[in-house]
């Protein structure tokens, strides 16, 4: 259990560094995608739900601290993709030819509150590279939701398979040595 517990001390931290450098050079090169829940989808599989919502929520935190100020608002957005990515794991929906539903799953969830987030609190445009599309069909006369919504469900479908595919990649590269032996559980951190 003392191993699990280093493990998840060392590897907490850099899920979310990479998470902040994705999402850092997704806003700099103004990209489509968004890049910032890789390291959220790695602390999912690897400590499960709890530890895939912090990941992400801190990744938020961060993010909106020191460059995206924005990215505070999508805090929620982040929680319910680490969440439902660990459960969806917990489950064995990541596995063989269920990875394709569960990654459409946790694509439409984050993907409807995002969409509430973008519309409502920033009328569609927000400092990610996706906001120019949204411009688009704004200015073409579709609903701001509507415009944000098919804008979101499609770019967040790219940016949620390259993140469960970079994660399933380094998994199955990293050594079971170095994997945790089994979930850790909230009591097994207050130790």
């Amino acid at each position: 259990m003392k191993d699990n517990k280093i493990k998840l001390i060392t590897y907490l931290p850099v899920c979310i560094v990479i998470n902040i450098v994705g999402a850092f050079l997704a806003l700099q090169f103004k990209l489509p995608i968004y890049l910032d829940t890789i390291g959220t989808f790695m602390a999912s599989f690897l400590f499960g739900p709890l530890y895939g919502a912090i990941a992400g929520g801190l990744t938020s935190l961060v993010n909106g601290i020191s460059f995206d100020p924005p990215s505070l608002y999508f805090m929620p957005v982040q929680i319910i993709v680490g969440f439902s990515a660990g459960m969806l794991y917990k489950h064995g929906m990541f596995k063989g030819v269920k990875i394709v539903p569960a990654t459409i799953i946790v694509t439409v969830l984050g993907s409807i509150f995002s969409s509430a987030i973008a519309a409502f609190v920033f009328n569609g445009v927000t400092s990610s590279g996706s906001a120019y599309i949204v411009a688009v069909l704004k200015n073409m006369g579709v609903d701001v939701f509507k415009a944000v919504f098919s804008t979101q469900i499609f770019t967040d479908i790219i940016d949620k398979a390259v993140a469960v595919f970079v994660v399933t990649v380094v998994l199955k590269a990293l050594p079971e040595s170095l994997k945790p032996q089994k979930r850790i559980k909230i009591s097994a951190v207050q130790e």
